[in-house]
C-alpha cells in the first residue's frame, strides 16, 4: 500500500496509478500556477521601479542635451574669439561631431556584424518544447563544451567510468599522478 498524503501518521491508502498520475498532474498545475502568479507580481513592482528609473532618465537626458547645446555655443564663440568667423565655427563645430558620430557609428556596426544567436539557449527551448509535446530531441546539448565555451575551463561531469575517477583522485592525494607513479614535488 502506498501513502499517499504528506502525513506519516496517517494510513496507506489504495490508489490506483492512474489516480496518482492525476493527482500528480493537478499539483504540478498548482505548482505552475503559483509561480506564474508570484512572477507576475515580482513584475508588477519591478515595473513600476522601472518606470521610475525611466522618468527621472528622461529628465537627466534632457537637462544634459540642454547643458551639451549651451557648450556647443561657447565652443563656437570660443573660435570666433580668436578670429575665426561666425559661421565657420559653426561648421567647424558641426563637422566635428559628424566625424565623432561616424566613428561611433562604424564601432557600433562592427559589433553588431559580431553578434550571435545564443544557440544553446534555443537548443535548449526547442528541447524542452519537443518535450511538452511529447517528441523525443535526437540533438543534446553538450553543457560541458557549452561551460567552456563561456567560461574558459575545460570540465567534464562524467568520468570515463567510476574506478578511473576513483583512482584519480586517489593518485592526487598520494601526490602522485596516475598511471604515472611519479611523486609530485
Amino acid at each position: 500500500m502506498i501513502n499517499t498524503t504528506n502525513d506519516p501518521a496517517s494510513a496507506p491508502t489504495q490508489r490506483s496509478i492512474g489516480e496518482l498520475v492525476a493527482s500528480v498532474r493537478d499539483e504540478l498545475v498548482g505548482v505552475v500556477h503559483t509561480e506564474v502568479d508570484i512572477a507576475k507580481k515580482e513584475m508588477t513592482a519591478l515595473g513600476k521601479k522601472v518606470g521610475v528609473i525611466a522618468a527621472c532618465a528622461a529628465v537627466l537626458l534632457f537637462l544634459l542635451l540642454s547643458a551639451w547645446v549651451m557648450l556647443l555655443f561657447f565652443f563656437a564663440h570660443g573660435l570666433m574669439a580668436l578670429g575665426v568667423s561666425s559661421w565657420l565655427s559653426y561648421l567647424i563645430i558641426a563637422a566635428v561631431f559628424i566625424v565623432l558620430a561616424a566613428v561611433a557609428g562604424l564601432v557600433a556596426f562592427l559589433f553588431v556584424k559580431k553578434l550571435q544567436a545564443p544557440e544553446t539557449t534555443i537548443e535548449t527551448a526547442k528541447g524542452a518544447v519537443d518535450a511538452l509535446q511529447g517528441k523525443r530531441h535526437t540533438v543534446a546539448v553538450d553543457y560541458d563544451d557549452t561551460f567552456e565555451e563561456l567560461y574558459g575551463k575545460q570540465v567534464s561531469a562524467r568520468a570515463d567510468s567510476p574506478a578511473d575517477g576513483h583512482r584519480e583522485m586517489a593518485a592526487r592525494a598520494a601526490g602522485t599522478t596516475a598511471g604515472s607513479g611519479s611523486t609530485a614535488v
